[in-house]
């Protein structure tokens, strides 16, 4: 028997994925009809449509000239900008902990790489743009045959330009090639043996190393392994808010955001089991993790242990606090 699902997370989903088509400017038109009608069907999808809504607010008071940004290329990039809006919502998932490790060798030698709390912009030799995550790498070879970028390791976002040579732009994973079909999207090596893709504009194509092609359409996302490519689902749009320096979440466990925003903060930052499956809402900075941290704590019933600067816990505040 399945599990029940609950009404207002599942109006939640389904709210961001109205999100989704609506700012897809290929589709906004088509789906605004759809969107009212869902809207006014039940008191649940306004509640949820407000919370997205909420989370859009807190994301646009980013400071005008970082909220400007796309995916541009910077003089000198200003890479320890900070995030000056973040905020929590409500809310109760997995038991986590995360510490930070240094770079495998790999990633290392690559010839553009970032390190743990590092972002970079870069303009490709084709004027194709390029955004490094942070502890990110990648390697280019554009040849007269083909523009590929072998990602080595972390996440990237890609705006693609046209080529004048007519060669196919691919990105390179463990795991098969993911093919631009004149597109704007993110890849990411997530951990688990996969290669994570997520499609903002026009469409990809996913090449598993021995299994069947899928395409991702703009506003899916999806994933593959050596042997086979997820069917596509709606994706995450906020999903590459990193690349304005924050992490914004809806309706987030709050292992799974601290699991995010560990990957910024050098040392080791645990969750203890028992707040794990909080949940939250907001626009948290990456640039600046302690304030991140201390908004938790501001918020929330939770407290920060911690041993040194590089070993923090966040725990259940004690009664007595």
């Amino acid at each position: 028997m399945k599990p029940a699902v609950d009404p207002e997370r599942q109006a939640l989903r389904e709210a961001v994925t109205w999100q989704v088509r609506l700012r897809d400017a290929a589709t906004a038109d088509e789906a605004r009809q759809g969107w009212s009608q869902w809207l006014a069907a039940d008191p649940a999808h306004q509640r949820a449509w407000q919370r997205v809504q909420a989370v859009n607010a807190q994301l646009a008071q980013l400071p005008p000239a970082l909220a400007r940004q796309t995916l541009a290329p910077r003089p000198q990039a200003s890479r320890r900008g900070v995030l000056r809006s973040l905020a929590l919502g409500l809310g109760a998932g997995s038991t986590a902990w995360m510490g930070w490790q240094g770079l495998p060798w790999q990633q290392w030698r690559a010839t553009h790489r970032t390190a743990t709390g590092e972002r970079q912009n870069i303009t490709l030799p084709d004027g194709s743009l390029l955004a490094l995550d942070t502890a990110s790498g990648v390697d280019l070879d554009f040849n007269e045959r083909e523009r590929l970028v072998h990602l080595r390791g972390g996440r990237v976002l890609i705006a693609t330009a046209a080529d004048a040579l007519g060669r196919p732009f691919s990105v390179q994973t463990p795991h098969g090639r993911v093919q631009a079909l004149g597109t704007r999207f993110m890849v990411q090596l997530d951990g688990a043996g996969r290669s994570h893709v997520q499609v903002e504009e026009h469409a990809v194509r996913l090449l598993p190393a021995a299994g069947a092609p899928q395409q991702l359409a703009a506003g899916e996302q999806g994933w593959f392994d050596a042997a086979r490519a997820q069917a596509p689902e709606p994706a995450d749009p906020f999903a590459a808010s990193w690349q304005h320096g924050g992490l914004v979440a809806v309706d987030i466990a709050l292992g799974d955001l601290l699991a995010q925003l560990a990957r910024y903060r050098r040392g080791h930052l645990e969750c203890a089991p028992e707040v794990a499956q909080l949940k939250v809402s907001g626009a948290f900075p990456v640039d600046d993790t302690d304030r991140a941290l201390a908004a938790l704590v501001s918020r929330f019933p939770l407290q920060l242990r911690s041993r040194t600067r590089y070993w923090v816990r966040v725990e259940a505040r004690d009664a007595a606090s």
